[in-house]
């Protein structure tokens, strides 16, 4: 069984990440999934502590030395995730996608074996991250996550979970493994909104939990 990870920080009083994480446990018990889930410190905004996403990510295949599987705090297990355990030992990163390609990929889950290239994978995606950080006041982990995809494709090897594995609530049908969390945290607001995002789509966005 492939271990799942996750951590949450909670950025305001309402503890959105603290109520996810509950239900994340309960799911995963449920579900008889092996989950790690630990509660961190928030760095002061919901955008800083989605871009330590990749470090905490390298620090826990250190610490367990084995494939792991980062799902977002505010997932939702719809049914057991049977292809998890089943990625063929030539992949290093597997991700959900849409569109069975990288256009349509999403953040999570996202599937790490343990060896050198997902390794030089994460790093790069650490790098990027501060990067962004010191020079930018958009972008979250997800769209740095998206170039490195593209520049690493030559050097890691990938593979696709099906479209069911990670949905929109919107789109939620009895296929559905999982449910995509979206908060509707203000700091996330603001960002998007940055980036051009408003009316409908950023109700999308922004359902909470649901």
């Amino acid at each position: 069984m492939t271990k799942v990870i996750s951590f949450y920080s909670d950025v305001n009083e309402e503890k959105y990440y603290s109520k996810c994480a509950e239900r994340l446990k309960e799911d995963c018990s449920r579900l008889s999934i092996d989950l790690y889930l630990e509660e961190k410190k928030s760095l002061g905004s919901y955008r800083n502590n989605c871009l330590s996403k990749p470090q905490f990510i390298k620090d826990k295949l250190e610490q367990f030395k084995e494939p792991l599987v980062w799902v977002d705090v505010d997932t939702v297990f719809r049914r057991y995730p049977d292809s998890f355990d089943q990625v063929p030992e030539n992949v290093d990163v597997a991700f959900s996608s849409s569109m069975g390609n990288l256009r349509g990929m999403k953040a999570s889950p996202l599937y790490f074996s343990y060896n050198e290239r997902s390794m030089f994978f994460i790093d790069e995606w650490i790098n990027r991250s501060a990067r962004v950080l010191s020079e930018m006041d958009t972008n979250f982990d997800h769209e740095v996550l998206f170039g490195i995809f593209d520049t690493c494709k030559q050097m890691v090897s990938y593979g696709v979970f099906p479209p069911t594995y990670c949905v929109w609530p919107q789109q939620v049908n009895e296929h559905t493994v999982i449910e995509m969390g979206l908060s509707d945290v203000p700091d996330k607001i603001e960002v998007l909104k940055k980036m051009g995002i408003d009316g409908d789509l950023l109700k999308m966005q922004t359902v909470g939990i649901l």
